[in-house]
């Protein structure tokens, strides 16, 4: 656990940079579904029913394993935080937030997903997936899902994003 090094007010020492890091509950989940859908379309079968089926089994089998490999291997998703900016990047963007717009850090819990909302004071025009959630009730700027980042205790880092933003508002 050398890799959570933290102050003596036992926040985190900035500058702090992780990578996303999935338990291996979450490799068992991808991999057995993955292996489900393919033992699906594995079934013997001529008529044009199960050619739909094994279509649409390997269309969410490729969606599935693309995400798992993405998260796993070759677009993981990072945290970055020093004294002037927050960054997150995940599967489909990424984010920059100057810690000083920042006006809100809360956990928040969507369909069993507990996130790390932060909302930040924003100008310009919203993207694609900024938009789509608005209209869906999330105000956060960034919602980092905290399984996926094994390696953080997000009470930590809530409390060393308050500390960061409060400096900065002084």
């Amino acid at each position: 656990m050398e890799d959570l090094i933290t102050e003596k007010n036992d926040l985190y020492s900035l500058p702090l940079h992780k990578q996303a890091n999935l338990k291996w509950s979450f490799h068992l989940l991808f991999g057995f579904s993955v292996t489900l859908l393919l033992g699906f379309i594995l079934i013997p079968g001529d008529d044009s029913e199960k050619f739909i089926l094994n279509l649409i089994f390997s269309v969410f089998m490729i969606f599935i394993l693309y995400g798992w490999l993405a998260l796993a291997f070759f677009k993981k998703p990072y945290l970055i935080i020093n004294d002037e900016y927050l960054e997150y990047k995940w599967l489909f963007g990424r984010k920059r937030i100057d810690l000083g717009t920042i006006n809100q850090i809360e956990f928040y819990s969507e369909s069993g997903v507990t996130r790390l909302g932060i909302g930040a004071i924003e100008h310009g025009k919203l993207s694609f997936f900024e938009a789509t959630d608005r209209m869906l009730g999330r105000n956060y700027s960034v919602s980092i899902v905290v399984s996926t980042f094994s390696n953080i205790d997000f009470e930590k880092l809530r409390l060393t994003l308050i500390a960061k933003v409060n400096q900065r508002k002084q």
